[in-house]
């Protein structure tokens, strides 16, 4: 039934899932509108093709006259916690909704596999796309991934299993929204300058499983303490997967992944793919879990890992020069996606480490122990810079504040061995002096390529 006709809804925000969101609830009787803090030339293109529509659009701040008459506002991910029209409907006790809560309510199919966690969510689930294209299984993956659940659900029918990326944002405000497979992969430090304390995050990741029956499924990260502590407060059944231990779930024994006593993929299947590191045979080995809920064929998997790329910025090799490999990493933006990709790595003190971006206030003291032996140089840019450098400095590792990457490679090739590697891993977000981390990770591979 359709709860939306009639209401009066204010979105907040005009990126891609604010304007898909606006779209759809107008075509289904809602009376929208739309307020966006900011304003530029791709926003002020999204206004006018919403006015176009007779959708009322304010931009460049937000008043108190567009919340007038509002039943319902919903916010897009990322906005934040005290922004001006979510603190006005929390005085007013007007309801909040994310847009996946709206998307859920209107969708045909209600076959969802939600996967979140602080890092891997994208590589998980395109990995999981994959899987289900070659077990021929009618899906559709979108979300935090790049194409909003609402946006497509004119693409979902009633049999179409939807594989959808949820961040900690979007998962902040639903209310009925219940996948039938809900993933965690990992927790670590994150948003922290978005949430007041860690222990808030937890809890917004936590209400992915809030509506779960005794009859859906959890996938959940037995090596990560916060995952653990989750699972054992859920009711529903429960699958575990784990790197370093024998459990019962997926587990690594003798060179194979295993679950419900047979080999799912070996590590030299693995060891053979595009993907590198221990939180990709995490991400894999969690995906493994979804097949087998689903019915999906173990050999899937093993094709899958065939030809299976990993979307840009994620540990992508772009290029070698003298010798040096250069890897693009700009999607570590937080200090447990450096750690990760750091373990990638022996212990040969080869690696010159971009660090740095917009301070998120997580502590870059963890990776004091990782980066002897690995690091032989560490760059430092942005604005976290010199609060980086004062919690490295008992690592001992030499560090250089640089202006941009062209200054970061150039010292790199005239300093550096064959053999060596520069990573770009920043375990900050990129707001300080780029539009996003994908922008972030182009002007590397551009600095880089404009050198070979």
């Amino acid at each position: 039934m359709n709860k939306i006709k009639g209401k009066n809804i204010l979105v907040v925000g005009l990126g891609e899932t604010g304007f898909d969101s606006a779209v759809v609830l107008f075509k289904n009787g809602a009376n929208v509108r739309v307020t966006e803090r900011d304003n530029n030339s791709a926003i002020e293109e999204k206004k006018k093709k919403l006015l176009s529509m007779g959708i009322p659009v304010e931009v460049g701040g937000h008043s108190i006259e567009f919340f007038k008459s509002v039943d319902i506002v919903i916010p897009s991910p990322g906005v934040p916690l005290n922004a001006k029209p979510l603190i006005w409907a929390k005085s007013n006790n007007i309801k909040i909704l994310s847009e996946i809560e709206i998307a859920y309510r209107l969708s045909p199919s209600k076959n969802i596999i939600a996967i979140t966690g602080t890092n891997g969510k994208t590589t998980t689930v395109s990995f999981a796309d994959a899987v289900f294209e070659k077990a021929g299984i009618p899906h559709i993956s979108c979300g935090n991934i790049g194409n909003s659940f609402i946006g497509e659900i004119d693409s979902i029918n009633q049999d179409t299993w939807v594989i959808l990326e949820v961040s900690s944002f979007q998962l902040e405000y639903i209310e009925d929204f219940k996948p039938v497979i809900g993933v965690i992969l990992n927790i670590a430090d994150d948003h922290l300058d978005y949430y007041d304390n860690f222990f808030q995050y937890v809890e917004a990741k936590r209400k992915l499983f809030k509506n779960l029956g005794v009859n859906d499924f959890a996938v959940l990260n037995y090596d990560n303490m916060f995952c653990r502590e989750i699972g054992d407060s859920l009711n529903c059944r429960k699958i575990f997967f784990s790197s370093k231990n024998r459990i019962n779930g997926v587990f690594i024994s003798e060179g194979s992944i295993i679950y419900n006593q047979k080999e799912i993929f070996s590590i030299d299947d693995f060891n053979k793919s595009n993907l590198l590191g221990i939180h990709n045979l995490e991400n894999v080995m969690a995906v493994s879990a979804i097949a087998e809920i689903c019915g999906i064929n173990p050999d899937i998997i093993k094709k899958t890992l065939i030809d299976f790329r990993p979307h840009a910025h994620r540990m992508e090799n772009i290029g070698t020069i003298n010798g040096i490999t250069f890897i693009d990493d700009s999607k570590a933006t937080n200090v447990d996606a450096v750690y990760r990709a750091l373990e990638c790595f022996p212990e040969k003190n080869n690696i010159f480490l971009i660090l740095g971006g917009k301070d998120k206030g997580i502590s870059f003291e963890p990776l004091n122990t990782l980066i002897k032996g690995r690091v032989k140089m560490v760059f430092l840019m942005g604005e976290a810079k010199h609060r980086i450098k004062g919690e490295l400095a008992p690592s001992g590792i030499q560090m250089v504040e640089v202006e941009n990457f062209d200054e970061a490679v150039r010292i790199s090739i005239a300093s550096g061995k064959p053999g060596d590697i520069v990573l770009l891993s920043p375990g900050c977000s990129s707001f300080d002096m780029f539009k996003n981390y994908a922008e972030r990770g182009d002007v590397f591979k551009n600095t880089v390529k404009n050198l070979l």
